[in-house]
């Protein structure tokens, strides 16, 4: 395995924060869009030079639309983090477009232009890009930087989203139904 050119995922806040978080998230998972919300509320609550915040979409086997949903925010990233964390966001919110319901039926060319449409409703600049080239290229830089989360959740023993690490240890009482309350109540003591 080729090691990567950069860390995986995309970074909010200062890498060297005291307490850095580690997020895996799976786009086709009902649980990580629930949890998205809160995992936002964090963000904005602990901005600031003691707190960092990795996002790091995975793609679980049974999610089959994943893997290009997760080559997209890759590709429309193009390494700036926020861009990266905004598009998540957008597809959380058109979730049910993709989901193995309403692709049941569909096919892998259905998919990627429902994320052709949905990156130009994103990004209207986006509408005449190569998005489609870059998420059909299995070899190229944008599906090389997608499996390098995938790998790195699969050394770090990840299995199911959402899944939370904050200071390089597993937290698995920050689940999907988790509040901000109770994300404060495991960093703040931290801080």
């Amino acid at each position: 395995m080729p090691v990567p050119s950069r860390p995986s995922g995309f970074r909010l806040g200062s890498g060297d924060a005291p307490v850095q978080v580690e997020v895996f998230i799976d786009l086709e998972c009902p649980f990580s869009k629930k949890a998205w919300p809160t995992v936002l509320a964090v963000v904005n609550h602990y901005e600031g030079a003691y707190f960092g915040i990795t996002a790091h979409p995975i793609v679980l086997c049974d999610h089959r639309q994943s893997w290009d949903l997760t080559k997209a925010v890759v590709a429309i990233a193009a390494g700036d983090p926020l861009r990266a964390w905004q598009f998540i966001g957008h597809l959380y919110q058109h979730q049910a477009d993709y989901a193995l319901d309403a692709f049941d039926h569909k096919t892998r060319q259905d998919l990627r232009q429902l994320v052709e449409d949905l990156a130009a409703k994103f990004d209207p600049d986006l509408s005449n890009s190569d998005l489609a080239q870059q998420i059909s290229d299995e070899e190229g830089a944008v599906a090389s930087r997608a499996k390098a989360s995938v790998r790195y959740a699969i050394s770090r023993g990840v299995w199911s989203t959402p899944t939370v690490f904050i200071n390089g240890s597993p937290v698995p009482e920050l689940e999907s139904s988790s509040t901000l309350s109770d994300w404060q109540a495991m960093i703040d003591p931290m801080l």
